[in-house]
């Protein structure tokens, strides 16, 4: 069920940054952080068919690419590098974002397929803490679980509960 939108809302809060919780998924961990920021989206490029007229016949499905960053404290930043440890560049996982408010549905979107492939750290003098930023390049995103594809891609039966979470399927 939908949330109503409620004007002017004055027995609550309506959603605020401080209204999310970051957590990482991998080999059976979770890792909770605090993060300063987080941007994450889906941008769809789509062919247009043309023909001998000025407007474009149709569209075609076009490919969708993900993108997802991060922003955390140094501490947050050596918590996670420490729980995934060597070769954490090589290591995939699942991010999640959960809104939640009282007075409205928790929502939780689904970053997946995540992997650490740009880490930076831009450290200067003054009082500001130090702070690391995370390109996670996510295979897929889900905003409140929900894929914005009518047909996703559904992985064969053997692989569906590792498939985002970069683990191999068993072989038995």
């Amino acid at each position: 069920m939908a949330d109503q939108a409620i004007f002017p809302y004055v027995n609550g809060f309506r959603h605020g940054f401080t209204s999310l919780t970051f957590k990482f998924q991998f080999d059976g961990k979770v890792v909770p952080v605090y993060a300063k920021s987080i941007s994450y989206g889906r941008t769809r490029s789509r062919g247009l068919v043309q023909g001998n007229h000025a407007d474009p016949l149709a569209k075609t499905r076009g490919v969708n690419a993900y993108k997802a960053s991060i922003e955390m404290a140094f501490a947050e930043y050596r918590l996670l590098l420490d729980t995934i440890g060597a070769g954490y560049g090589d290591k995939i996982f699942t991010t999640l974002c959960t809104y939640g408010e009282d007075g409205f549905t928790t929502v939780t979107d689904e970053i997946l397929g995540c992997s650490i492939d740009d880490d930076a750290a831009d450290n200067s003098y003054g009082p500001d803490p130090l702070m690391r930023k995370l390109d996670l390049a996510p295979l897929k995103i889900r905003m409140g679980g929900v894929d914005a594809l009518i047909k996703p891609l559904v992985p064969p039966p053997q692989c569906r509960e590792s498939f985002w979470m970069g683990v191999a399927p068993s072989r038995a």
